[in-house]
């Protein structure tokens, strides 16, 4: 081999290299993910599942970082201690960004993350529990600190915007929940910085050429949450309600009871995915409205009307977010539906089964029947049997069709019979002879 030849392969090598650096360079820029999960709305567990979801998608596809975008007024605390618990465990860089308010439960969510960022014109803070006692306090404030150690934030501030009795001087007066704009978060370092844009904060994180990755909610989120709100569950209940009852004014089973059926399946199935409600609570409906269409086939109304009613209401309270939203649903639907009821006994027409419920038939005087007042006045009447007395029938007195009965004996239809006195509700007769 010539001298200078390993000399020559060597440079050329390192001419090979110098060219394709800005190549590896790009290539490597552009490996760089950021994926943006939006934490929006009522913190619940389909919010849990959501969020959960999304961090092991960003995971297997090697995101660089991950920027959770918080805006919520809070929600369920077990919920959001397992969101907390998964943003740790995520092997990923995390960021914490504030769109607009971070309170209640959105406050764990918040300090979850490494970094946090916040929009100069959002908020944290106003972390307590409902309802308000030491133990709920206690456990809900410990999880708080034991966070914001884990992520060097301060314990004290933190614990400030869940315990009223916490008292900082210069930041916030006992009896009073600490609440930080964005500025002041900065300053006492609950925050790491103030952002405008995702543009700013991508660059603040190195990661302006990155591969923005913007997650949205799935249906099953955006339905939780719209069914999971007090307004719609009332709109829905309504309807629910008044589907059903305005089915008892239409022949048949029709176009109102299936709008009715499928507004409380609606009302389940939101709240089923939003986790309130489970399969336990829908069977509990389902046999509330077996026993009603039981107590629809048998006249009167006895247990099965009452029983079906119960189990409906549970049904509802079960699958509720909270009693006071399930009173207010509730409250909303039924009087709706009163006045929906009264609209159609006085308009529409009704169907067979509306007269199980409510007596229809009517004994006029101008057909023959008289009231138990003004029967003492056919003592010493004559009349004829109209229907065979054993020994109870029907007869014809003084032009008047009424219920009589016989000592005993039997008369036959057509005859001639006479009244011998009057018990109570009871005309006694003989044949007349």
């Amino acid at each position: 081999m010539r001298p200078g030849r390993p000399l020559r392969i060597m440079f050329a090598a390192l001419l090979l290299v110098l060219a394709l650096m800005p190549l590896a360079q790009h290539t490597a820029a552009q490996s760089d993910t950021v994926f943006y999960i939006p934490v929006k709305g009522e913190v619940n567990p389909a919010m849990e599942s959501f969020v959960s979801q999304q961090l092991e998608r960003a995971f297997d596809e090697g995101a660089s970082a991950v920027v959770l975008e918080i805006s919520t007024l809070g929600g369920r605390v077990d919920s959001a201690l397992a969101i907390s618990q998964a943003i740790i465990d995520s092997g990923l860089s995390t960021v914490a960004y504030v769109r607009d308010r971070a309170i209640s439960a959105g406050v764990l969510i918040t300090i979850s993350a490494e970094k946090v960022v916040m929009a100069p014109s959002s908020s944290i803070g106003s972390a307590e529990t409902i309802p308000y006692n030491e133990k709920n306090i206690s456990f809900w404030t410990g999880e708080l600190t034991k966070v914001a150690e884990l992520r060097g934030r301060d314990a004290q501030v933190i614990a400030a915007m869940a315990d009223r009795d916490i008292e900082i001087e210069g930041v916030v007066a006992k009896g009073k929940l600490l609440n930080l704009t964005a500025s002041k978060a900065v300053e006492l370092g609950v925050a790491d910085r103030k952002v405008s844009s995702r543009a700013e904060l991508n660059d603040w994180l190195e990661l302006d050429s990155a591969r923005i990755v913007e997650v949205e909610e799935s249906y099953q989120v955006k339905l939780a949450k719209m069914v999971a709100s007090t307004t719609v569950s009332a709109i829905l209940l309504t309807v629910g309600l008044g589907g059903f009852v305005a089915e008892l004014f239409v022949p048949g089973f029709g176009l109102p009871g299936t709008i009715g059926l499928l507004s409380f399946g609606l009302f389940f199935a939101g709240n089923m995915l939003a986790g309130y409600a489970g399969w336990s609570t829908v069977i509990l409906f389902i046999v509330g409205i077996i026993l009603l269409l039981v107590e629809l086939a048998v006249p009167g109304f006895g247990f099965p009307g009452i029983g079906g009613m119960l189990s409906i209401f549970a049904s509802i309270f079960m699958a509720s977010a909270s009693i006071q939203q399930a009173v207010i649903s509730l409250t909303t639907a039924i009087v709706l539906s009163i006045i929906l009821t009264v609209i159609l006994f006085k308009y529409a027409p009704r169907s067979k089964y509306f007269d199980r419920l409510i007596l229809s038939t009517q004994l006029k005087t101008e057909e023959g029947y008289v009231g138990a007042s003004n029967q003492s006045s056919y003592v010493g009447l004559e009349g004829v049997a109209i229907t065979p007395l054993r020994p109870a029938g029907t007869a014809e007195i003084d032009g008047k069709r009424v219920d009589v009965v016989t000592l005993g004996d039997y008369i036959q239809t057509g005859q001639g019979i006479k009244v011998l006195r009057v018990e109570g509700n009871r005309i006694i007769v003989s044949k007349n002879k």
